[in-house]
């Protein structure tokens, strides 16, 4: 049992990664050509950095306590979902929002 929760927290950090890719991809395709694009790309994955470093992140000081902190991941991850919906992603949206969705599900059955 030890090596699923170790592989949910893995997927975890992997979904992370992922939804700011998703954010980054979605605020590129705003301006695509230029210095613009890559200039929002980074802003938008720069902001969602510092929301998730100071209320998500578990060494956090001002880490949110639950229900409030899987409802942030919730939102994080579902607004992540429907900005790559919206940038004409919709197949690589469900599937973030769908393994997301099962990885929360885990970790708070397990209390990860």
């Amino acid at each position: 049992m030890d090596t699923i929760k170790g592989a949910n927290l893995l997927l975890a950090f992997l979904l992370e990664l992922l939804m700011l890719w998703a954010l980054g991809y979605w605020a590129h395709g705003l301006r695509p050509l230029g210095w613009q694009g890559w200039a929002l790309a980074v802003l938008a994955v720069a902001l969602a950095i510092a929301a998730w470093a100071l209320w998500a992140a578990p060494n956090s000081g001002t880490r949110l306590g639950e229900p409030w902190l899987l409802l942030f991941k919730i939102g994080m991850f579902g607004g992540a979902a429907a900005l790559l919906a919206a940038a004409g992603q919709a197949r690589w949206a469900l599937a973030l929002a769908l393994a997301a969705s099962l990885n929360l599900a885990l970790a708070w059955l397990w209390r990860q």
